[in-house]
């Protein structure tokens, strides 16, 4: 796999994933039979993780503890942004066709700490989750965009709103449809992605809309995006891939349709259950990109 210089830097979560998929329909009221899987996730340490098979990523997140430590790739190093550990992890449930239910996060250690040190960041692409609070990220985007690249990966519709005053200062921003809507109070996605072109001309926007399309969005155009038929395995992660992957081929000045291409073939790869950890997945990426059909 090519390698482009260490240029990414991540400021977000890291905690434990629990992935629940039920086993038959739901009884409401009624104890369900379940499977379960565990990882290590958070919306900037998915982007980190496939980002690492590629280039060394520096990261910025609250104290982990030496379970989760033993677990994170070698070449992602974790810089502590507060002192002492605190618990904290999220749920996903899907049905027992894989499809996404619900979503439970135990996340307010990122939203209430109030000492985070803003990190001294020159000349990088620093991918912010929105995790930690309205605060923080306004004060350190607003420190930071100065002399960086900023790419924010919205997180969830609850928290996509703590970058409304702060828009002008993104150069690439993720979304799913209902955080754009949210976002931009639009009930169209073509309508929100121009309003938000019309706050920041320089500004990239990605609205994933689940198997249906992705939309990207610039001054220069506006594109739509058709991902190849897969068998949904779990959806979860599947944007922070698709993001990961558009973001290094940017970095490495790929062209545009070919960017386009392998982000959302590599976001519809993770879907169907699989993950890129080798020249062999990356290969089978570029050859699930041959489905994709840009308009």
């Amino acid at each position: 796999m090519l390698k482009s210089k260490n240029i990414f830097v991540c400021i977000g979560a890291i905690h434990h994933d629990y992935l629940l998929n039920l086993k038959k329909n739901i009884i409401n009221f009624r104890s369900n039979q379940i499977t379960q899987k565990s990882r290590i996730g958070g919306v900037a340490y998915n982007i980190a993780e496939l980002l690492s098979n590629f280039v060394d990523v520096n990261f910025y997140s609250l104290a982990i503890n030496e379970e989760i430590r033993k677990k994170i790739s070698k070449k992602i190093y974790v810089h502590q942004v507060n002192k002492d550990y605190a618990d904290r992890y999220y749920l996903a449930l899907s049905d027992k066709n894989n499809k996404f239910l619900l979503g439970l996060a135990n996340t307010d250690e990122y939203e209430n700490n109030k000492s985070l040190k803003i990190p001294n960041i020159k000349n990088k692409n620093i991918i912010f989750d929105l995790n930690f609070s309205k605060t923080y990220l306004e004060k350190s985007i607003n420190k930071l965009s100065k002399k960086n690249k900023i790419i924010v990966c919205a997180t969830s519709v609850h928290k996509v709103i703590k970058i409304k005053r702060i828009i002008n200062k993104v150069d690439f921003i993720f979304l799913n449809k209902a955080e754009l809507l949210k976002l931009t109070n639009s009930s169209n996605i073509i309508v929100g992605v121009k309003k938000i072109l019309k706050q920041n001309k320089k500004i990239k926007i990605i609205t994933t809309n689940s198997k249906n399309n992705v939309i990207f969005g610039s001054n220069e155009f506006i594109k739509k995006i058709k991902p190849p038929s897969i068998k949904v395995v779990n959806e979860n992660g599947a944007g922070d891939a698709l993001a990961a992957m558009m973001l290094y081929l940017f970095s490495i000045n790929e062209k545009m349709n070919y960017i386009l291409k392998t982000s959302v073939a590599c976001g519809s790869y993770y879907a169907s259950g699989k993950s890129l950890k080798t020249k062999s997945d990356f290969l089978k990426i570029k050859n699930l990109s041959k489905r994709v059909i840009v308009q």
